[in-house]
């Protein structure tokens, strides 16, 4: 899955905050889907909370890298394993 179509699909999301975590449920018709919420870590949070329709993958592993001090490589890894995370949560949709 890439990020534009993420983009698409938050809309098809509410996420709500609770203590430190970040929590999507999923909406159908409008309605929320209590049943299959998501909870996500602060890596996975912080790649939700930055993907837009003008995002791409190499200005979000910068963004990742220099907020988490982390190196490229490792910031590539964790946005390819939101990716494939978020790819088998949708094939269900």
């Amino acid at each position: 899955m890439d990020i534009a179509k993420i983009s698409n699909l938050k809309s098809k999301f509410v996420s709500r905050e609770v203590g430190n975590e970040l929590i999507l449920v999923p909406l159908t018709n409008n309605v929320a889907q209590m049943s299959e919420l998501f909870t996500l870590n602060e890596t996975a949070r912080f790649i939700w909370e930055n993907i837009t329709d003008k995002t791409s993958t190499s200005n979000l592993e910068a963004a990742i890298v220099e907020t988490f001090d982390i190196d490229n490589e490792t910031a590539k890894n964790d946005i390819e394993n939101f990716l494939k995370q978020m790819e088998k949560l949708l094939a269900n949709k």
